[in-house]
């Protein structure tokens, strides 16, 4: 219902949206990055881009979707702090900025990338990614379940992650060098 009503530009309609998930948000945000500054812009990030986005999207179930955007972004997030981090901010300001309407194709790849890089892990390390960047458990809770140690579920989320951290930079690589190709 409310979704119905922001679609139509209802204002009062995504307040309300903004009222009710910020908090649950603002808390996915905080269990991975620690910082209330970066969860802060993560989460106004995801409802700056429900808003501008709205007329285009289709919705099925809000809370979900705004669950998995925040953790899109908080992996975004994450790569940018990596030893390629110099790289990823002038990456952001000097092309980014100027890819206004590209950026949510690049949105679209990323996310696209890292569903089929999900798909593509080893059953376990695709079911531990999962259960720990998804549902939100912690690795004492994934080792509990599966029967495993700790550190087995620390090793593989580390595996996965640096794999999943390469292949988004090179799909961001990749975009720069044709929006520079472009813009000349």
């Amino acid at each position: 219902m409310l979704f119905a009503l922001l679609k139509q530009g209802n204002s009062d309609a995504f307040e309300s949206i903004y009222n009710k998930y910020w908090n649950q948000l603002f808390k996915t945000a905080y269990k991975r990055l620690h910082d209330r500054n970066k969860c802060q812009d993560v989460v106004q990030n995801v409802f700056t881009d429900l808003w501008n986005r709205r007329t285009e999207l289709n919705i099925l179930n809000l809370q979900a979707y705004l669950h998995t955007a925040v953790r899109f972004q908080v992996l975004k997030s994450v790569s940018k702090q990596s030893r390629h981090a110099p790289f990823v901010d002038i990456f952001e300001t000097e092309i980014i900025s100027n890819l206004n309407a590209d950026g949510a194709l690049l949105d679209k790849e990323a996310k696209k990338l890292v569903e089929q890089f999900i798909n593509a892990l080893p059953f376990k390390r695709r079911n531990i990614f999962i259960r720990h960047y998804i549902d939100d458990l912690s690795t004492t809770q994934i080792a509990s379940e599966l029967n495993i140690s700790q550190k087995t579920v620390q090793n593989q989320l580390t595996t996965a992650y640096h794999a999943l951290r390469l292949r988004l930079t090179h799909l961001f690589s990749l975009a720069a060098l044709l929006t520079s190709i472009h813009h000349r």
